[in-house]
Formats: C-alpha cells, sequence, structure tokens
C-alpha cells in the first residue's frame, strides 16, 4: 500500500516517541511511502523554526526522511483548498498514486476522500489498516 504522510505526522515522528512514531513503526513493514520535495522542505523548515534543531541536525532529520520515502515529482496542480500547501499535499498524493494520505490537518481531514485517496488521522489508519 502506498501511503503520503503529511509533513505534520512526520515532524511528529522525529520528535516525539509517541502515538505517530509508534503507527509508523508499525506501518513501514506494510506500505510504501511517498513524499514530495514540500513535504521533506516543511519538515527541515519547521525542525529548525519550531523545535529548534540547527540547521545541520535539522538536515540529517530531513535525510532520513527522504530515505524512508519514495521521493514523488509533482506535476500536477490541485486548486480546491484554500491553502496552497494543501494543494500540494494533494498533489503531491495524486502524482504518487496513494492510497492513504495521513494527515493532522483538518482542512485537508474535512475533505475525507481527494480522487479515491482516503485522508485519514494517523489513529484513523492505524485502526483502519495497520490493527489485523
Amino acid at each position: 500500500m502506498r501511503v503520503l504522510l503529511d509533513s505534520n505526522v512526520w515532524l511528529a515522528v522525529l520528535t516525539t516517541d509517541g502515538f505517530c512514531r509508534n503507527v509508523w513503526r508499525r506501518a513501514r513493514r506494510a506500505c510504501t511511502f511517498s513524499a514530495s520535495q514540500d513535504v521533506l522542505d516543511e519538515v527541515e523548515e519547521k525542525l529548525r523554526s519550531k523545535f529548534g534543531f540547527s540547521p545541520r541536525h535539522a538536515r540529517l532529520m530531513t535525510l532520513f526522511v527522504q530515505r524512508q520515502t519514495e521521493t514523488v515529482q509533482v506535476v500536477s496542480t490541485v486548486g480546491i483548498c484554500r491553502d496552497p500547501d494543501d494543494n500540494r499535499i494533494l498533489a503531491a498524493a495524486r502524482d504518487s498514486r496513494c492510497s492513504l494520505l495521513v494527515t493532522g490537518d483538518s482542512d485537508l481531514l474535512i475533505l475525507k476522500e481527494f480522487e479515491g485517496i482516503s485522508i485519514v488521522t494517523p489513529r484513523e489508519f492505524m485502526v483502519s489498516v495497520l490493527t489485523d
């Protein structure tokens, strides 16, 4: 199953030893993760600005995410969300042919689905996909 984790989920994976990290640990055996350059750039920027990581440490953490994912070249555009960043996430999910977009962003979650891609929280991802 191909899954795109939004940057907010990656940030939780990288900065706390909590629920999102546990979900990722379980899912990495069963899923192929995709990421766009936008997701990688946002992870690096937020690690520095929000979490106080040094530029070097933020870059190393972003390289870790890049190694865990297949980077998708985003060529399509989406224009349904008020936030252009959310439109780029949807385009990345579309272009990577994901089955799921996992996010904590309420503006994306309210959509529930986009062109056959289910949009779910990490908890919904855990319950619906990883509990077998």
